[in-house]
């Protein structure tokens, strides 16, 4: 039996998850599994106060029930909605969908929300082993990447934690940029409800490295390309806000007053699909810079 772990569990306790899915299974067996290696997160033994990442994988070496699970295709969701959702596919195989995600359109259900994206596309699909495999916060727009079985799921999460995957994002950042090129290099950790840079290390910090270059200017603001050298929650947003940059429209960590955060993932490149998608400019992002 094994559990990818989506967005739902991220940053949960290992023990913590594994009550919740497995409540018939004593907690003596769940110590004991994981301290002799008969429960393990991504192929290695792991403690029980480990805190899983989005698309761990956690594998149980011995039977046990499961929980039931609901049904995530018996969602009330419209065909209106499954329409235009559709029409924001942007490329698909028998493996994987790129999908291009609105601005303000949550990923998947909870907080308030029903169902997202990700519970739309299962109905629409009409498979349950849907997944996506990296996210964007709700605020920003652009590409994200589906898997169509926990197979590819993993493939792509191993491909995506090894830096293999390459993404780019289209930037409108307030006040005007001079450097032409330039690199953030920071530590950043997240705190309760935000992440914070530092300058040197401290415990719970990760180092973050961004890469950006000018590509036009506008009247108070400049269009960047910026591309991830690591995947850290909010990082070019909390790296450009720190900077005396912050991101047009982000309420977070800017001055946005704005129901629109200019933030596009707009280029996908995985090698090892032969898979590589550039969508254009935005129009709302020409019109700001006009």
């Amino acid at each position: 039996m094994e559990f990818l772990i989506d967005k739902e569990y991220e940053e949960v306790r290992l023990d913590k998850f594994l009550r919740k899915k497995l409540p018939t299974l004593p907690l003596t067996e769940i110590f004991k599994g994981i301290r002799v290696g008969k429960i393990k997160v991504n192929g290695k033994k792991s403690k029980e106060n480990y805190r899983l990442q989005l698309n761990d994988v956690v594998k149980l070496f011995f039977k046990v029930e499961e929980d039931k699970k609901e049904d995530l295709t018996n969602t009330k969701i419209s065909s209106l909605e499954l329409e235009k959702i559709k029409k924001s596919i942007v490329y698909e195989d028998e493996r994987v969908l790129i999908f291009n995600k609105g601005n303000n359109v949550v990923m998947h259900k909870g907080s308030g929300h029903e169902y997202g994206i990700s519970e739309i596309l299962k109905e629409y699909l009409k498979n349950p082993n849907f997944n996506f495999v990296n996210r964007i916060d709700k605020a920003t727009s652009g590409l994200v990447i589906g898997a169509k079985s926990l197979v590819v799921t993993r493939e792509l999460a191993e491909e995506i934690r090894e830096r293999k995957v390459e993404k780019k994002y289209y930037i409108l950042v307030e006040g005007r940029i001079r450097k032409k090129e330039f690199i953030i290099k920071s530590y950043l950790k997240k705190l309760e409800d935000r992440v914070v840079e530092l300058e040197k290390y401290e415990e719970g910090a990760k180092e973050s490295i961004s890469f950006f270059k000018v590509l036009d200017y506008g009247k108070n603001c400049t269009l960047l390309e910026g591309t991830l050298g690591s995947g850290r929650t909010h990082q070019l947003r909390v790296q450009l806000s720190s900077m005396g940059h912050p991101i047009v429209g982000d309420i977070k960590y800017g001055k946005g007053k704005e129901n629109f955060m200019f933030l596009f993932s707009h280029y996908l490149k995985i090698e090892k699909y032969g898979i590589e998608i550039d969508l254009p400019i935005p129009n709302e992002y020409k019109q700001r810079l006009q």
